[in-house]
């Protein structure tokens, strides 16, 4: 079901170890000085940078629900307010484990830093929400085959529920589910109740639409804002999956595949924080996906409920101002323009409340970035601006051939589609969904030795 496709994972070192002392959260200028803002295409065709100068997602914890997050990654490690695993939980949020949660693939670090990256801090890239929090819940762990080359991460859809209902139960304001498994527009019950229970907590659910797939998105009952790709002209991606019959949708940037040269200097696909065995902290990489396109969303959910609106609110401030791109199956309600959306938003009501209430985790998860010594008033003291820098040259990570057959570790996915047949974003018929694989919605690569 899938195409064969070959692709090539650009990896950035660490960019810069210097810290420009603490921001006042709130404070996001539209130009920050994130080394690789000018590089981040992607936040200009939402129109964030434009937002920030209302809001900056203060008060909100996005949830990712994905292969973890690396704790000590300098452009998230102060975001992380709880880490989790619920690999291996049977279904049953009360045995994730808060010991857990780091990534060992990759996928969800990346994911992480497009929707909250510190943003403004003289490292790194700039986020969606750069005053949102990060709750990291790892339902996903990769595996690899014999010759350690060709690796994924996966699951089953029991542990997956079970990550969506633990950050529903913590304070969750978006819940980004970057992944999915064979069949996408049929689910199975422990993830739709799941997604219901999530949204009855005030939750908002994004879901990637998938990609290379012949069904469409599915969600035509549950409420979840369903995300599509789009190039960097703003056309459909090659890889993404019509949207189909989904209640709630809308198109983001996801990208296409880069080479390392293209990704530092000219980026086709989404430029964000990752994880690397082999390389020590602080990498990045362009990837490219629907798994790439549904974190912007979560970051604009962040924005938007900052402001006191609603779930349903914000669902509806969505999809109203998106961008019009033609066929509802096709494209949704548009292109996100969360610029637009936080403009037209009404101003809260008296002290409304943004969010629920986060539960902290009695671990944490990394020592946050040292903080600037206050100055007489109590205010941060003034910092020396950041020495300017240019992002070192990338690491090449080769690419993979797409194969057939699924198999229950797929092949890892580097910047969109997995390999294997029909590999992402929903759940199989309910008769398997316990024991239906899951994996990311990016492009297949090898990992480098």
């Amino acid at each position: 079901m899938s195409r064969r496709r070959r692709s090539a994972l650009a990896v950035l070192a660490a960019i810069g170890t210097f810290f420009a002392g603490a921001r006042v959260a709130g404070a996001v200028p539209s130009q920050p000085n994130d080394p690789a803002f000018g590089l981040q295409w992607n936040l200009a065709a939402t129109g964030a940078p434009s937002a920030w100068a209302r809001t900056t997602g203060q008060g909100t914890t996005i949830a990712i629900v994905d292969s973890g997050i690396d704790l000590h990654h300098e452009d998230l490690s102060g975001k992380i307010v709880g880490h989790v695993s619920c690999v291996n939980s049977g279904g049953d949020p009360s045995k994730c484990d808060s010991s857990g949660g780091d990534d060992d693939d990759g996928h969800g670090t990346h994911v992480a830093g497009i929707a909250a990256a510190e943003t403004d801090n003289g490292r790194g890239v700039a986020g969606m929400a750069p005053d949102a929090q990060l709750l990291d819940v790892k339902v996903l762990s990769e595996s690899c085959s014999v010759a350690q080359t060709d690796c994924t991460a996966s699951g089953n859809a029991d542990d997956v529920a079970a990550g969506i209902v633990y950050a529903a139960d913590h304070g969750a304001t978006a819940i980004n589910l970057s992944l999915g498994n064979e069949v996408q527009s049929v689910f199975g019950p422990s993830f739709s109740q799941a997604i219901d229970y999530a949204w009855s907590k005030g939750a908002i659910p994004v879901v990637a639409a998938g990609n290379d797939f012949v069904l469409p998105s599915g969600f035509s009952n549950e409420p979840a804002i369903v995300v599509g790709a789009l190039n960097r002209n703003g056309g459909k991606a090659s890889y993404a999956n019509n949207i189909g019959s989904a209640k709630w949708a809308l198109m983001a940037p996801g990208g296409e595949s880069d080479s390392g040269d293209s990704c530092s200097k000219d980026p086709q696909g989404v430029l964000s924080t990752y994880w690397l065995s082999n390389n020590a902290v602080n990498a990045y990489a362009c990837l490219a996906g629907t798994s790439m396109a549904a974190p912007h969303v979560s970051g604009a959910v962040a924005l938007l409920r900052s402001l006191g609106l609603s779930p349903q609110q914000t669902v509806d401030q969505l999809l109203h101002t998106a961008k019009p791109l033609g066929a509802s199956d096709v494209y949704g309600a548009g292109a996100l323009d969360v610029a637009a959306a936080v403009s037209s938003a009404p101003a809260p009501a008296g002290d409304q409340s943004t969010t629920n209430a986060v539960t902290p985790l009695s671990n944490p998860p990394a020592t946050a970035p040292p903080q600037a010594e206050a100055g007489a008033s109590g205010t941060p003291a003034t910092q020396a601006p950041p020495p300017t820098f240019e992002l070192p040259p990338p690491v090449n990570v080769p690419s993979g051939d797409a194969t057939g057959g699924a198999t229950v570790h797929t092949t890892n996915v580097g910047d969109g589609v997995p390999k294997g047949p029909a590999i992402v974003a929903g759940l199989m018929a309910s008769s398997v969904a316990a024991a239906a694989t899951w994996v990311f919605f990016r492009r297949p690569f090898t990992r480098p030795q």
